[in-house]
């Protein structure tokens, strides 16, 4: 169930994936203020795993759910760890409530075993306090930017191309601002290395561009033409 990343190669590649998912966004900077026996990204791509083995076998009975709490808390062995587990995996069935039929049963199995920890009430208040649209996109917008000002440092590292594809990739989901944001530090990065990205950022480009053209209401645009005080093609 433990998910081990042995590189920085591959705790980077996980961590780029995980600023699309809300759940990481909100809960991350406070889940790190924990001493912790994984690092954020095992942590994470763990709480995932064991949030779909929970769904896959619709475990919603408190008392087969027991057998699942026990290997996975042999397995992690840190109890602060263990904690932070749950609470992650709850608040994962949470979100899902809406679009998986047995999530809400499957969490509200969960939540005996979280409330045992008196961690997981504190760390519900702490995930509480985020904004939500404006500040999620900024955030990920900085930490994309972020990622791609260390590529300097990684140059001569084989996978850095791919780490820069799945930077843009998560880069799409993003506002038009936010895309602008990353867009123009691809533009930078991709200068001091001699336009090597150089087809990750027309890419990008395009999509901004696609983007702010859909973006448009048109409804405003008519209210322009409708208004008495604008003149169009009159002297």
């Amino acid at each position: 169930m433990i998910v081990v990343l042995g590189t920085p190669e591959e705790r980077k590649n996980t961590r780029i994936k995980l600023y699309k998912d809300d759940v990481f966004m909100i809960t991350h900077e406070a889940i790190k203020e924990r001493t912790l026996t994984l690092s954020i990204e095992e942590l994470f791509a763990t709480a995932d795993n064991f949030t779909s083995f929970l769904l896959e076998n619709e475990l919603s009975e408190r008392e087969v759910m027991q057998y699942e709490m026990d290997d996975l808390k042999d397995e992690v062995k840190d109890e602060q760890t263990f904690c932070v587990l749950l609470t992650l995996s709850f608040v994962k069935l949470s979100a899902l409530r809406k679009v998986e039929a047995n999530a809400e049963g499957v969490a509200r199995a969960l939540v005996g075993f979280c409330q045992e920890y008196d961690d997981f009430t504190k760390l519900l208040i702490q995930f509480s306090k985020k904004e939500h649209s404006r500040w999620l996109d900024n955030k990920r917008a900085n930490l994309l930017s972020y990622e791609l000002k260390c590529i300097e440092k990684e140059a001569s590292t084989s996978d850095v191309q791919a780490v820069v594809k799945s930077i843009v990739e998560s880069a799409y989901g993003l506002s038009v601002e936010g895309m602008q944001h990353v867009e123009n530090v691809l533009s930078e990065v991709n200068d001091k290395f001699e336009h090597r990205y150089q087809k990750d950022l027309d890419s990008l480009r395009e999509a901004r561009k696609k983007k702010s053209v859909a973006n448009i209401n048109i409804d405003r645009v008519n209210d322009i033409h409708d208004n008495p005080n604008v003149n169009i093609g009159t002297k």
